[in-house]
């Protein structure tokens, strides 16, 4: 084995690639259960390895908000498979405020590159380890809204309750296929 004698040689290395924001690793952060405000980083279109899964997008997030876990590293995928398309819905709404149910467009996921939304995360085990699961997509604009509602939890659960043996009453409920999102 040779053996390098005197100084070390220098290796250039082209940077020219790399976000100057420096953030902790590009690994998935786990983080605590809650609501976060991500930037929206890269997606990129996939095609499952499993047979008959389909196509889908695989979602790079970086956390703005709480500036504790600021930096840190979210993924999440949306699938492209007609029953699960209201997950991208969400993500769209919460990123550009278009609901574009209903709707054939040309999608470029980059024009999604750098809009902030809010998340809401839940921890989910795979394979033995805690990972933080995306499970929500709202404007940015919702995040800390739901800390002032806590207050009345308790309230709302009683409300529930009565709506709900109102609605057991009620034969001639509105069928929400009916309902043109656009109306509302």
């Amino acid at each position: 084995m040779a053996k390098a004698k005197g100084k070390s040689k220098g290796l250039q290395i082209d940077f020219g690639g790399v976000d100057k924001e420096i953030r902790s690793g590009g690994r998935r952060a786990h983080v605590p259960e809650g609501d976060y405000l991500v930037k929206i980083v890269k997606a990129e279109l996939r095609k499952s390895e499993k047979k008959g899964k389909g196509r889908f997008f695989s979602w790079r997030f970086q956390i703005v908000e709480p500036k504790k876990y600021k930096g840190k590293t979210l993924y999440d995928i949306t699938s492209l498979k007609p029953d699960a398309l209201w997950n991208l819905r969400n993500l769209i709404f919460a990123a550009l405020g278009k609901n574009v149910a209903g709707k054939a467009l040309n999608f470029n996921p980059e024009k999604l590159y750098g809009k902030v939304v809010m998340v809401t995360v839940e921890d989910e085990e795979y394979e033995k380890k805690i990972n933080s699961n995306i499970v929500d997509y709202q404007p940015r604009d919702q995040y800390g809204q739901e800390e002032d509602d806590d207050e009345d939890e308790d309230d709302d659960e009683e409300v529930e309750e009565e709506d709900e043996s109102e609605e057991d009453d009620d034969d001639d409920d509105e069928d929400l296929d009916e309902v043109d999102v656009d109306e509302l």
